[in-house]
């Protein structure tokens, strides 16, 4: 399987469980203009489907692996929230600011990149490699 594969397939089955789990708890999309409901379940969906894929393919393809724990982390702190009630809307919230999501996610993977390629510059060591 090559890198995007993963990604691709994780990104999807990661979309349909997560969109699954908050719809059955009663997130849905509701809005009398067709164009905004169309637009707001695409950014929804795509998101989704992205805050697992690219992870998954830096995991792949460079082997950082702090995109995806952190992809998990911010996933278990929104069930979390649900399931104690300390957030008003944790899933609805999941869904809206996926792009920050993401973007922390992307940012410790940035990070681990820069100490690994200087432990590989110094110590050559621990080097960016592809994991398939």
């Amino acid at each position: 399987m090559t890198p995007r594969t993963i990604a691709a397939v994780g990104g999807v089955l990661y979309a349909v469980g997560v969109l699954s789990w908050l719809f059955a708890n009663g997130v849905h999309f509701s809005s009398q203009d067709p164009t905004k409901l169309v637009f707001g379940a695409g950014y929804a969906a795509i998101g989704i489907v992205l805050v697992a894929a690219v992870p998954l393919y830096l995991c792949s393809r460079l082997s950082l692996g702090t995109p995806v724990f952190v992809t998990l982390w911010l996933l278990g702190n929104t069930v979390s929230q649900w399931l104690y009630g300390t957030h008003l809307h944790p899933l609805s919230s999941y869904l809206t600011v996926w792009p920050l999501l993401l973007g922390v996610a992307v940012g410790a993977g940035v990070a681990e990149a820069v100490v690994r390629i200087s432990i590989d510059r110094s110590l050559d060591r621990f080097g960016l490699r592809p994991l398939v």
